[in-house]
């Protein structure tokens, strides 16, 4: 035996040379070759991160979102529920609070302006002259002549006539044709005059009477004589009842026979009456006191005072959520009382100069107050100032827009349409007044469940069954593999319609009818990697060894089949969130109001040439998505093989 000598720890160092040494590192795991190999893939690289990306939307769509996606918007900007010719796209700029949407000069001053009922038309009268213009470009459409001054104009509710009083005569303008339809005698003229609601009768007033007249006689139906001087004349919401108001009173007249049906009377000279939308109440103003009444009982509903002396009595009056607030002025203050409140005032805004008007926008967000040179918008919640407008001449008239989005503003010879809402909605808002920006946000998280939750159940459902035929063989994998391929008959989309329809639409049968679909993929893909494994030397030896069929078969073959399977779903949650929006487009998927990409594409898919951003936005994130998934799944598919390796 050799005997080795030790080596003493003071000996000189001996170098010793080991030549063609191997180190032996530990072999890396699957995971981390397979993620080193994706890495390396700009496809890959590139999927990830626009995945990343909207994974971060989908969880923080709370954070990101400006407005409930469901709710609809409170007071909306120009493009909303009456579009314009040139929809604003707010990503590209679009004008703030404050800024004029349409200009026009009508060459003298402006004595009388008014929106159309539609506000597609805008008719302003100077001296003995009305001109009409569209208000989506300021173009000038006609120009009506009469032999004496305006005294008063009124829009009918279809815009298709005018009525216009001008010295002791009232003409009925048709529209289209730009000639007098009638033209009837008023013995000492009027300064109103009023369409109904339905075009069926109108009323001109003086300063102490108010005559009703019938559009299918041109007659008057009656004269109603006032006690005292007009303070206000009204038509009830569906053309039944005429409100007056004078000295001390305010009476409700029988619009068909023109007699007194009932008097509400005060203990002081009303300064203000006016109908809510509905006409269910009556707001009045008198003396330093406000009055709310009911018009079926007649009783009063509210009342409150105030130091000063009350006028401008208006409503706060959404249309979605009814009455909320009252309003009236008191000098150069604008005062809200919140109906359901106290009888103190929640807000009091200084106007800078006496008030000559007061009104709430449509959705109650908003309020202008309007002096004799200066047009004041306020933000009903805050009581902050949004929009003040100063002109040099006199204001004649203030109106809000339908949409709530812009005042109409006359002032000398300009006619401004100025907007009233702030830079606000990113991607403008849809055809039911809905944030768009905040819909395509909450559609990222909804997209993607869909896609997550159907190719779950499809890979569960269809990898069970594949493997199941793949192992077993025989009879079982020929009836299993035989359904399968009867349904691979089948055009998807095709098939995922025909579940749909008989299962009912809805987005939880949207999800089971592609989930369905997309099962025979996956069981194919399951049963040709079972088949390829099981031949395998280590499933051998778990057999010779005794192993049970079942724990082969889903510990040892499954996990060494699951390579193609996982690419698979990778690129099936892509095609899976494309058909949900297809299905959803066509109306059988997501339903109104859901924010779903399909659906919203669906829902407005007739404005693509007049407001093309609300069909872009969810069309491109459903692209974006796809792709995501796509680029994704094919990274995976040369990581996961190495033969694909470059």
């Amino acid at each position: 035996m050799q005997h080795t000598e030790p080596v003493s720890p003071d000996a000189p160092d001996i170098e010793l040379a080991v030549e063609d040494a191997v180190v032996a590192r530990p072999s890396k795991s699957l995971w981390r070759e397979t993620l080193e190999r994706l890495i390396r893939k700009p496809s890959a690289i590139v999927g990830l991160t626009m995945l990343g990306f909207l994974v971060f939307i989908a969880v923080f769509a709370p954070l990101i979102a400006t407005h409930d996606p469901l709710a609809v918007l409170l007071d909306i900007p120009e493009e909303g529920v009456n579009k314009r010719a040139d929809p604003c796209i707010h990503l590209l700029g679009c004008p703030s609070a404050g800024d004029s949407l349409l200009g026009v000069d009508a060459g003298m001053p402006v004595d009388i302006a008014e929106l159309s009922a539609t506000n597609s038309l805008m008719a302003a009268a100077s001296g003995s002259v009305i001109r009409v213009w569209e208000v989506d470009n300021g173009k000038e459409l006609f120009s009506l002549e009469h032999s004496a001054p305006v005294d008063a104009i009124s829009w009918a509710p279809n815009d298709q006539k005018i009525l216009a009083v001008s010295g002791e005569e009232v003409i009925v303008w048709d529209v289209n044709r730009r000639t007098p339809q009638q033209t009837l005698t008023l013995e000492g003229g009027a300064d109103l005059v009023l369409w109904n609601a339905d075009g069926t009768r109108f009323l001109t007033a003086d300063s102490t009477s108010v005559t009703i007249w019938d559009t299918l006689s041109w007659r008057p139906v009656g004269t109603i004589e006032l006690d005292g001087e007009r303070i206000a004349a009204e038509w009830n919401v569906n053309g039944t009842l005429v409100m007056t108001a004078s000295g001390n009173q305010v009476q409700l007249w029988n619009a068909f026979v023109a007699t007194e049906v009932t008097s509400i009377p005060h203990d002081a000279p009303i300064t203000s009456a006016t109908f809510n939308r509905s006409s269910n109440r009556i707001l009045t103003t008198s003396g330093n006191e406000l009055h709310v009444y009911n018009t079926a009982s007649y009783e009063e509903l509210f009342s409150a005072e105030y130091d000063g002396p009350l006028d401008n009595g208006a409503w706060g009056e959404s249309i979605s959520r009814g009455i909320q607030n009252v309003l009236a002025s008191s000098g150069d203050v604008a005062l809200m009382w919140e109906v359901n409140g106290g009888d103190s005032p929640v807000l009091e805004l200084v106007h800078g100069e006496p008030i000559r008007s007061i009104q709430s926008s449509p959705l109650s967000t908003r309020i202008f107050t309007q002096g004799e040179h200066t047009v004041r918008v306020w933000d009903t919640a805050s009581g902050k100032e949004v929009v003040v407008e100063n002109r040099d001449a006199a204001v004649v008239n203030v109106e809000w827009e339908n949409n709530g989005g812009a005042v109409l503003l006359a002032s000398g010879s300009a006619v401004d349409v100025v907007k009233t809402t702030d830079y606000q909605y990113l991607m403008g808002v849809d055809g039911n007044i809905r944030d768009q920006f905040s819909r395509v946000i909450y559609g990222a998280r909804l997209s993607l469940m869909v896609g997550l939750v159907t190719v779950t159940f499809a890979v569960i459902i269809g990898t069970i069954a594949g493997a199941i035929a793949g192992f077993a063989g025989g009879w079982a994998d020929n009836v299993i593999m035989r359904i399968m391929d009867v349904m691979l008959a089948f055009p998807p989309l095709i098939l995922a319609i025909a579940v749909v329809t008989v299962l009912g639409p809805g987005l939880i049968n949207a999800l089971l009818a592609i989930s369905i679909v997309f099962i025979p993929a996956y069981a194919r893909v399951a049963r040709s990697g079972v088949l390829a494994v099981k031949e395998e030397d280590f499933v051998t030896a778990d057999r010779a060894l005794g192993v049970r069929p079942v724990r082969i078969l889903f510990r040892r073959i499954l996990p060494n089949a699951l390579a193609p399977l996982i690419v698979q779903a990778t690129l099936g949650i892509g095609t899976a969130i494309l058909d949900a929006a297809a299905l959803s487009f066509l109306g059988l998927g997501a339903q109104p109001p859901t924010p779903e990409w399909g659906a919203m594409l669906g829902a407005e898919r007739n404005q693509i040439f007049t407001a093309p951003h609300l069909v872009f936005y969810p069309g491109i994130a459903i692209m974006i998505t796809v792709l995501a998934f796509n680029l994704l799944g094919d990274g995976l598919r040369d990581a996961l093989d190495p033969r694909l390796d470059r």
